[in-house]
């Protein structure tokens, strides 16, 4: 977790520092609110959710350091522990790439994370989570401009689908500002955005960007999208891929927001 830190205390001036802190504040709200065991964080091996990861691990060490005036017992203790009691999940579709299956596992894996793994449908999986748990609100990648992202840090559940509080730290973050979050904390992220995709979906609906497209006919990484209006562009089967070769495609980067929960 003080990786994260270190990193943040180079660039202290900038404006993502702020915004960045923010999200910590948030995440350690959230704890206050609902305790460890009451919060989940929803993993999906995109962009939004490794962000989301790293905010939660630096939240997560800075409550347990402050609560224990900068102990270095507890440090080490939150080292083992780098999500303390929140839980972490995944759905596990037919339709995703495995690229996005094996980093997920591979992240759970490095963190030590307890990963609960689903195949079922999003409403199911959540419903189970939702009653063998104690958790009470879940920890979004989602960002303004997302599908059905309603702009709320703390937002409650749609109306018909489980009930749970969505708790949405990045919610005022650009794309640009993930990539540089990622970049400057130097921590892994799906291959797949090094190879032109800008958001990850489903299989056979998810394609490289276009607007990454270089002479040579290999594309060059996320990270490089100068526009973020075409980060989600293009999304869906054929009229997807060739609107993706014109001008950018989109895919399914994060788990269901309001639309799908």
């Amino acid at each position: 977790m003080a990786d994260i830190l270190d990193a943040l205390a180079t660039i202290t001036a900038s404006p993502l520092h702020a915004r960045i802190m923010s999200s910590i504040d948030a995440v350690i709200r959230s704890i206050d609110l609902y305790g460890e065991e009451g919060l989940a964080l929803s993993l999906n091996g995109g962009k939004d959710s490794t962000v989301l990861l790293h905010l939660i691990r630096a939240g997560v060490y800075l409550r347990g350091r402050q609560r224990s005036g900068n102990n270095v017992q507890s440090e080490s203790e939150a080292s083992r522990r780098p999500l303390g009691g929140i839980t972490s999940f995944f759905f596990d579709t037919p339709d995703d790439f495995p690229e996005v299956v094996s980093f997920t596992k591979k992240t759970a894996d490095e963190y030590d994370l307890s990963l609960r793994v689903y195949t079922s449908s999003f409403f199911e999986g959540l419903e189970e989570l939702l009653s063998s748990t104690s958790v009470k609100a879940i920890f979004l990648g989602t960002r303004r401009g997302d599908p059905n992202a309603d702009d709320q840090v703390f937002s409650p559940s749609s109306k018909g689908w489980p009930g749970f509080m969505r708790v949405n730290p990045i919610m005022c973050w650009s794309y640009h500002d993930v990539w540089e979050f990622l970049l400057l904390c130097k921590v892994g992220y799906c291959g797949l955005y090094d190879v032109g995709y800008t958001s990850l979906g489903s299989v056979g609906r998810t394609f490289p960007n276009g607007a990454l497209l270089r002479d040579d006919g290999k594309y060059s990484p996320a990270h490089m999208l100068t526009d973020p209006k075409l980060e989600r562009s293009g999304r869906g089967g054929a009229s997807a891929r060739e609107a993706g070769e014109n001008n950018g495609t989109e895919s399914r980067q994060y788990i269901p927001t309001a639309g799908r929960y």
